[in-house]
């Protein structure tokens, strides 16, 4: 998509106004500026984001509320960057060491970490990769000053940052008869055969999805990695189930794959940074989440999440 900070702050406050004259009077522009704004982001969006109400004024879709959230969320972190950009803008030398969730590693990390390089090339990085019980034991062992990874976590002794929505998503083989389609439904994959990730709290997820709506999966493949479900479903073997996609084409060994947001609404996780509360942040650390934040406000990780389908019946 392609949008300005200018853009979202006028969708946010005819939003908040519920109104696009309200919203002008608040920000000092034309009712016409935030219309347009609104007009431009809907035909990048392929969506309505407000409905037009005769003699009161807009009401938000139920797409637009969803596209709102992600709106205040790149907003906040934007504040948080100006905010820090400052201090950051000193030379930041050191050790970061980072934990990285397996799946998102190497999808996310080298995105973040080649402009972290650029900023401050003085900087030394380890990451530590491990799957999510192992994340937290490193975090609390002090063996990684923060992690990233899926959100967010409801205990007391972690802060958690948000960078997006990992909607769960389809990926199917190129030539599979549900591949054509705009979206896919669990009902209609609960039958095809499927692979999993063999990790426990990356299986239980996926089962939830599907006992959510009465159904069970058709599991036939269990594979250790992302790379090699992957495989599989390019070569026509299975289907497989996706919170986070490549930015780039990848090459499988045979074969393609398409991926397919799924139909309704479902639990969805956040990808984002976690850190333990009792713990201060050292300036290194600041500086690659506040960069990372500027990422996710500019939209540079928005070719690793599938939106969801949402059914366009106001």
């Amino acid at each position: 998509m392609h949008y300005t900070l200018k853009h979202l702050r006028y969708l946010e406050a005819a939003e908040r106004h519920q109104s696009i004259t309200a919203a002008a009077e608040a920000l000092a522009v034309s009712p016409s500026s935030i219309a347009a704004a609104i007009d431009h982001i809907e035909a990048q969006a392929g969506q309505p984001i407000f409905a037009r109400v005769p003699s009161r004024g807009i009401a938000v879709t139920p797409f637009g509320r969803k596209f709102l959230d992600e709106i205040r969320l790149l907003l906040a972190a934007q504040a948080r960057f100006n905010s820090k950009i400052t201090d950051l803008e000193q030379i930041v030398d050191g050790t970061a060491r980072i934990a990285c969730f397996t799946p998102l590693a190497p999808i996310l990390l080298p995105t973040i970490l080649s402009e972290v390089r650029q900023r401050y090339p003085d900087l030394k990085i380890d990451v530590i990769e491990g799957n999510s019980e192992e994340i937290g034991r490193i975090l609390d062992s002090g063996d990684a000053d923060f992690a990233l990874c899926y959100g967010p976590v409801h205990e007391l002794a972690y802060r958690f940052l948000s960078l997006f929505v990992g909607y769960p998503h389809a990926a199917l083989p190129v030539s599979h008869p549900l591949a054509s389609g705009r979206f896919v439904t669990l009902e209609q994959l609960a039958p095809e055969p499927l692979v999993v990730l063999d990790l426990e709290l990356s299986r239980r997820y996926l089962m939830d999805l599907f006992a959510a709506r009465g159904l069970k999966p058709n599991v036939v493949y269990s594979a250790r990695s992302t790379d090699m479900m992957r495989a599989l479903i390019a070569a026509g073997m299975c289907y497989g189930v996706f919170n986070i996609r490549p930015m780039s084409k990848q090459t499988y060994a045979s074969g393609d794959l398409v991926r397919l947001p799924l139909a309704g609404d479902h639990v969805a996780p956040r990808a984002g940074f976690l850190t333990r509360r009792d713990v201060k942040l050292a300036p290194v650390s600041e500086a690659i989440i506040a960069t990372c934040e500027m990422q996710a406000v500019r939209g540079e990780f928005d070719r690793a999440f599938v939106r969801p389908y949402i059914p366009q019946d106001f």
